[in-house]
């Protein structure tokens, strides 16, 4: 009797019933959960992190969490989620830090004075997650980004450990965006880790069920592949034996032939039996050995190319300000929709900078929005106090009016939004990055390239 093998739902294969303790204590030394319906003789296996939860959280200062923050913690919430657990991201609710098993804060910070980029682990003297820190420490010193303690008093919550990542101002999009792939690679790794150390689980339970699927096929058995393989064998050894019969045979009636009568077969007769027993076998691998053709499976994959087109407009006033007039694409290079991009669009400094352009208040919407045979449609801030959270942060978050959906290989545009300034002192500079997060944000995708004005 064979047993069905589950895990996390989809059917990786067989084994036979006798092979089931030794399967379970396997399970339980690796560290998979393993559930055994004996009604319908199936074994039904989870991750061994399935259950557990991390909470992530965007930094406190930036209220809702610069872009940088969420691309970095977006790719973190990518590589812990394959992994079984549930992984929340936040931008600033410390009560879900309760009853979870890992919380985490990442912030950026960019500073005048610093000269390279160096992550910094805000400690308290109370510090209840040593073990954690330890972990996460030890991987994200493999990133090459120099690590830091620093100790802080009357922490309001010791239960979060926070990162930063302190970079020089006007770090280069290509050497952010390197940093924030290393940050999210190791930050997983140490939550992975962590976990590792303190459950005594092997990584092998970690695992998403696509590459376990190579670890199925090699240690279950599957009986239609076995079947198979005997049907295919199968045949040549009874031609084989049926060939060395023949020849026993045909030995046997020369021998005896020539004992009575002397060579009675010539030497043509026995090449054409020979011939004829080959045709014989070739007829039989033919009839018994179908070919199947596999159906090529395509994986998901969702990308898109982002990035600005702009005109800068010069004055020549020292008192009228510059104006840049701007365009943000973004092209579905994926298999997949994307739905509903919102976009996010960073300025530096922010006190010189002011956006102007079609772009709404949410309260305008219903009286000033253009209509279209569709409905409403335009872009329009995500909150109502835009202005007061953009002079906080630096951040203007810009959504769609109507429901917009970029089919693959299509590019849907942030048109003709305008940012004016006026001329900076020499040595300083106007910055505009962007990110776009679609699909109820569970998707970031950062510009390829940056709006930077130097004076």
């Amino acid at each position: 009797m064979d047993v069905e093998v589950y895990y996390s739902g989809q059917r990786g294969g067989t084994m036979p019933y006798a092979a089931l303790p030794a399967f379970r204590l396997f399970c339980k030394q690796n560290g998979f959960q393993l559930k055994w319906d004996s009604t319908n003789k199936r074994v039904d296996l989870d991750s061994g992190l399935k259950g557990k939860v991390c909470v992530l959280f965007t930094g406190i200062s930036s209220g809702g969490g610069t872009a940088y923050e969420w691309e970095v913690l977006g790719n973190v919430q990518k590589f812990l989620s394959d992994s079984g657990m549930e992984v929340v991201i936040s931008q600033n609710n410390p009560s879900l830090a309760k009853n979870t098993d890992v919380a985490i804060r990442f912030s950026l910070k960019e500073m005048r004075v610093l000269e390279k980029p160096r992550l910094i682990f805000f400690q308290s003297e109370d510090e209840k997650r040593q073990d954690l820190v330890k972990c996460l420490r030890a991987e994200l010193q493999q990133s090459g980004i120099p690590c830091h303690y620093k100790v802080t008093k009357n922490q309001k919550q010791p239960s979060i450990v926070h990162i930063q990542l302190q970079l020089p101002l006007f770090t280069e999009v290509s050497k952010r965006k390197l940093y924030a792939e290393k940050i999210a690679l190791h930050l997983a790794s140490g939550v992975l880790e962590y976990f590792q150390n303190g459950l005594h689980i092997q990584p092998m339970a970690f695992l998403p069920p696509t590459i376990l699927k190579l670890f199925y096929s090699t240690m279950l058995i599957t009986s239609d592949k076995e079947s198979q393989q005997g049907a295919d064998e199968k045949p040549w050894a009874e031609a084989e034996e049926q060939s060395t019969i023949q020849e026993s045979n045909q030995s046997s009636a020369e021998d005896s032939d020539s004992n009575i009568e002397g060579n009675s077969e010539s030497d043509s007769e026995r090449e054409e039996l020979m011939i004829l027993a080959e045709e014989e076998l070739l007829d039989q691998v033919v009839t018994i050995h179908p070919v199947e053709e596999v159906p090529e499976q395509v994986e998901t994959r969702t990308a898109a190319e982002v990035y600005f087109d702009y005109t800068l407009i010069h004055s020549e006033s020292a008192e009228k300000p510059y104006l840049l007039i701007g365009t943000l694409q973004v092209k579905n290079t994926g298999n997949v929709e994307l739905e509903n991009p919102i976009v996010c669009l960073r300025v530096s400094p922010v006190d010189s900078i002011k956006m102007g352009g079609q772009v709404l208040p949410p309260k305008l919407v219903e009286t000033m929005a253009v209509q279209g045979t569709s409905g409403l449609k335009g872009w329009r801030y995500l909150e109502d106090d835009w202005f007061a959270q953009a002079m906080e942060r630096g951040e203007y978050w810009i959504a769609p009016i109507q429901p917009v959906t970029i089919a693959p290989e299509s590019t849907e545009s942030f048109q003709n939004f305008q940012i004016s300034f006026l001329k900076q002192e020499a040595g300083k500079g106007i910055v505009v990055e962007g990110v776009v997060l679609c699909n109820d944000q569970t998707v970031h995708f950062s510009a390829n390239n940056r709006i930077a004005v130097s004076f």
